[in-house]
């Protein structure tokens, strides 16, 4: 399995994006609701009763059709709020798509080291079980004592041991993976030898503070919302001003058929909206400071990941596959010194355990930068 196969099989399957999906798709429906012109349905009323008088009783008849119209730049507001909300969900639908993709990419490592530890100890416990039949041999031989064959006994179990830890630890890592990435139970992936690229290209702090400013989908939901709140500011404002309402009416008195138009208008003598343009005007206070203040904890996230992918790719340069083979053909060696008797056991114990210790270390070194990696694209806001 590929990292890009694992990343869309976690965009595709993970439940965690469908409580956003719906609210991109309630803030959607409530766009279309406050698009019409009209927010509120015309008024129908009707009067009938009778008209006594002596000896002349008649039916009155009475018919009215009314309106409210919002004058006041109403809809505008009521648009643009409804805009910038759906805009706000859908950039914390893509924040979350981000943060997710690097979640999979940290476990992804992770389970990548995992297995690549199963196969360290596997080759540990058939070293240590190799040195155990030599020694074996030597002390037979009599070209060694009990002692040497009691060490490398210890040395067999302990690797045995080891082996299954790592097999422990893989299985908690695949597990981690699986759910991220809806994996069936079953399912065991097989994972691509990750290797650092021969030319990784300079990176640059100001080009990275400039994208993540840019591109970061929590500095856009926040910019959304501050201007949600400021649309919203704007039509409580509004919406204290009186919107008349228009109408016409019908009715008949006696024999005569009388049409006239009418005009009602609130008179805001009491009400004023007060409560929600304090209410408002709270929310674009707080919309402000939390747009700042994501964008301080961007800056600040974007130099510290910068530093630790840096720092990581350095780590790992250090541990070159060069330097890989090399420990891998002095561990051949020292074996087969051992065998012939060029050298003694602690000598060959001492080379084999700095030889794991470095090839675990080589481990350690790729599961960091790729998850540093992983961090620098997620704190620059990048998606696959």
């Amino acid at each position: 399995m590929t990292l890009e196969q694992a990343v869309a099989l976690a965009l595709e399957r993970s439940p965690v994006l469908v409580s956003l999906q719906a609210d991109v798709a309630r803030a959607q429906a409530q766009a279309q609701g406050d698009s019409r012109f009209f927010q509120s349905n015309p008024e129908l009323s009707a009067a009938v009763g009778p008209r006594l008088r002596e000896g002349n009783n008649s039916l009155e008849l009475g018919l009215g059709l009314s309106q409210r119209v919002e004058i006041f730049g109403q809809p505008s507001a009521r648009k643009g709020a409804a805009r910038a909300f759906v805009s706000a969900s859908e950039a914390r639908l893509r924040a979350r798509r981000v943060e997710l993709v690097a979640e999979v990419r940290t476990a992804f490592a992770r389970a990548r080291a995992a297995a690549q530890e199963v196969r360290l100890a596997e080759d540990a416990r058939t070293l240590a079980a190799e040195a155990l039949t030599a020694a074996v041999e030597r002390l037979e031989a009599g070209a060694a004592s009990r002692l040497e064959v009691n060490t490398a006994r210890v040395e067999s179990g302990r690797a045995a041991r080891e082996y299954n830890r790592a097999i422990r630890r893989h299985a908690a890592a695949l597990s981690e993976l699986s759910l991220l990435i809806g994996l069936d139970e079953t399912a065991e992936p097989q994972f691509q030898e990750a290797r650092l690229p021969d030319n990784s290209p300079a990176l640059s702090l100001p080009v990275l503070l400039e994208q993540a400013l840019r591109a970061r989908a929590d500095i856009q939901a926040a910019r959304a919302e501050l201007e949600a709140s400021q649309a919203q500011q704007r039509l409580s404002q509004r919406e204290a001003l009186p919107s008349p309402r228009l109408g016409a009416t019908y009715s008949r008195e006696e024999d005569a058929h009388i049409i006239q138009g009418t005009l009602a208008i609130d008179l805001p003598a009491f009400n004023r909206n007060q409560a929600a343009r304090g209410s408002t005007a709270a929310q674009v206070t707080e919309a402000t400071r939390t747009l700042e203040a994501v964008e301080r904890m961007a800056r600040a996230e974007v130099k510290l990941a910068l530093v630790r992918y840096q720092t990581a790719e350095d780590s790992l340069r250090i541990f070159g596959e060069d330097a890989q083979k090399a420990l891998q053909e002095n561990l051949a060696l020292a074996t087969e010194g051992y065998r012939a008797g060029k050298m003694d056991f602690l000598e060959l114990l001492v080379i084999r355990r700095e030889t794991l210790e470095a090839r675990r270390d080589h481990i350690e070194a790729l599961e960091e930068f790729d998850t540093a990696q992983a961090q620098l694209q997620r704190v620059i806001g990048s998606l696959p």
